[in-house]
């Protein structure tokens, strides 16, 4: 059985969410983390988890239902 590729433009929008994703938790801690809770904090960490899954879910579930086993 042949194995299928994923586009590249797929895989590298992934990676450039993720690392996006990385620098923004690098500059909320060290310059807005002190300000807020740790409540407000977590909440704010839970939601920038649910702006990269709005982001990369649509990317890859077309591919994944196109090429469901």
């Amino acid at each position: 059985m042949d194995k299928v590729e994923p586009e590249l433009w797929r895989i590298y929008v992934t990676i450039a969410v993720g690392m996006g994703w990385l620098l923004f938790l690098a500059i909320w801690l060290f310059f807005y983390a002190a300000v807020f809770s740790l409540v407000q904090n977590i909440a704010i960490f839970i939601a920038s988890l649910v702006a990269v899954g709005v982001i990369i879910i649509p990317i890859w579930v077309p591919w994944g239902m196109k090429h469901a086993d």
